[in-house]
């Protein structure tokens, strides 16, 4: 995970692009794999025989570098595509399913309706028969259920249609074939690990008190409580029609900005408490753990936290861990734990964006928000007030677009081909709402320290308060972007195929690129390759 040493002899396998992040070799071959069997279906025992070979062959020709890269590709993909297949549940086409059915249901994720009126969710069906194993969104009447319990539901059963386009297109996405609407729970056959039962509840209570305010308003708390929990369902329809349009959803799923400043707090506080080093970051991971899981473990929050860890694991080791070697390791980790997750959009436009991010916007950013000539040569302390805020003004926004454009460029064609529209509004609304977004973001991590504390719950209220009315004016603001003109494009995508395609070489030109030193190249680039492709294939 260290730089490699310079004078050391050239190796293909050891290429400036991959030598600083080895775990892209794992990551980005599982990855084409798994895609490979979501969209072809090969059979199974020709991929075990694949990957054995290649394995083999891969063993037998490790010092020819040029082969052995291509063999380690081949393997990767073939055991990515098997692994895929093992995991996934059964996705051969159903024609037809009775339209009210009573099945047996293992409940993997259960969010609560904003309505009150029952709960959404995943479960696989757990009955023998041809419906075995096979994963369907349900909506139900009644009490939220914790993941993981066993229930008997009875309600109209549905075929996820072969092109869904819509909410069936999201289902699809998470490998369900079938919906389960209108149901109702008949029992309980299995109850919850009580885990699960104290995450359901701690949820319960954080959202409560995150939605108390020293004021009566029964939305007043909704952000907040949607900020700190990553629960968009919590958000007020005006306020997640204007931040959808404006492509700043992102500001609410628990991702590495959540998981950073908490881990900042905690070692603050562990340092305070003059705790040992190894000790302080095994603890603080943990907690941050039982965060994510509380929280409802999504991609996003999973991602920052395993990226948490590896970065965290470096720094004990005394290694460098570049930031593209812990994002290619979380990729890797994540679909190794549910391979699945490869059609998932929100999957796809996390890692792509912080790819870009990384590889493209954070570069490109160093070159434009480089210090001027006058800047560096003028003596420390001579400009005056004005001169010094408009060179920090000028560094910080040029950072901020170039960061901002990176990530809305990369995920345009997934965005228009997931959600028929994508939005230009992201690359100006980013630079002002991502700033604003961290005030609210501490005190809400300050009023969930003062929680536990009787005596303390006034001041958290009050904290509570600013912070509401912070995101209030953060949805103002994004009410107005989302107002400008010609900054939202829409349009079908044909075929659906080319806007994965797209994505997959905006990443091969990405890493092409990441040795590239201009800032016009690093961006330009893939803008056109994006261009052209709409061009092509949007109408």
């Amino acid at each position: 995970m260290a730089r490699t040493d310079p004078l050391e002899p050239p190796d293909l396998l050891k290429h400036g692009r991959f030598g600083h992040a080895p775990a892209l070799w794992l990551a980005l071959p599982l990855l084409a794999g798994c895609a490979w069997d979501a969209y072809a279906h090969p059979p199974l025992v020709p991929l075990l025989g694949l990957g054995l070979a290649a394995t083999a062959a891969l063993w037998l020709l490790a010092d020819r570098t040029v082969t052995a890269g291509i063999l380690l590709v081949v393997a990767g993909c073939a055991w990515g595509a098997a692994w895929h297949q093992a995991k996934l549940p059964p996705q051969t086409p159903l024609k037809s399913v009775r339209r009210f059915d009573e099945l047996s249901i293992l409940v993997e994720t259960a969010t609560p309706r904003r309505d009150g009126e029952g709960w959404t969710g995943l479960g696989l069906v757990t009955d023998k028969g041809p419906l075995f194993r096979r994963r369907l969104a349900l909506a139900v009447k009644g009490p939220t259920p914790a993941r993981g319990c066993e229930l008997k539901i009875a309600g109209h059963l549905g075929v996820v249609p072969p092109a869904p386009v819509g909410y069936d297109a999201w289902i699809a996405a998470q490998a369900a074939t079938l919906k389960l609407s209108g149901g109702r729970t008949l029992g309980v056959l299995a109850p919850p690990s009580g885990f699960a039962l104290w995450c359901q509840r701690s949820q319960t209570h954080l959202e409560r008190w995150l939605r108390t305010l020293p004021w009566s308003d029964d939305e007043g708390g909704a952000l907040l409580a949607a900020t700190m929990l990553g629960r968009t369902a919590l958000l007020p329809d005006d306020a997640k029609a204007a931040f959808a349009a404006t492509g700043t959803l992102h500001l609410f799923a628990i991702s590495g900005l959540h998981i950073a400043g908490m881990a900042a707090a905690l070692l603050w506080a562990a340092r305070r408490c003059r705790l040992p080093t190894r000790t302080a970051g095994v603890a603080i991971l943990a907690l941050l753990w039982v965060y994510v899981e509380v929280t409802g473990a999504s991609p996003s929050s999973l991602r920052a936290w395993i990226m948490a860890v590896f970065i965290w694991a470096g720094q004990v080791g005394e290694r460098a861990t570049p930031p593209v070697q812990s994002l290619a390791l979380a990729a890797a980790a994540t679909l190794l734990w549910s391979p699945e997750a490869c059609g998932d959009p929100g999957f796809q436009l996390s890692y792509l964006a912080v790819l870009a991010i990384l590889l493209a916007g954070v570069p490109a950013a160093e070159q434009l928000a480089a210090p001027t000539p006058a800047e560096r040569f003028t003596p420390e302390g001579a400009p005056g007030r004005g001169l010094r805020a408009w060179w920090w003004l000028r560094r910080a926004t040029l950072s901020g677009l170039c960061v901002s454009a990176a990530a809305t460029v990369a995920g345009a064609p997934l965005t228009l081909t997931c959600f028929r529209s994508a939005s230009w509004a992201g690359v100006f609304a980013n630079l002002v709402l991502v700033p604003l977004s961290e005030a609210p973001l501490v005190l809400g991590m300050s009023s969930l320290l003062l929680c536990p504390w009787p005596g303390l719950l006034p001041a958290g209220a009050w904290i509570n308060g600013v912070a509401a009315a912070l995101l209030d004016a953060m949805a103002w603001c994004a009410e107005l972007f989302a107002r400008l003109p010609g900054l939202t494009l829409t349009g079908e995508v044909r075929p659906p195929e080319s806007g994965p395609l797209c994505a997959a070489a905006l990443v091969a030109c990405f890493l092409a690129q990441a040795e590239t030193k201009g800032a016009g190249r690093l961006l330009g680039v893939p803008l056109l390759l994006v261009a052209l492709w709409g061009a092509l294939f949007v109408r």
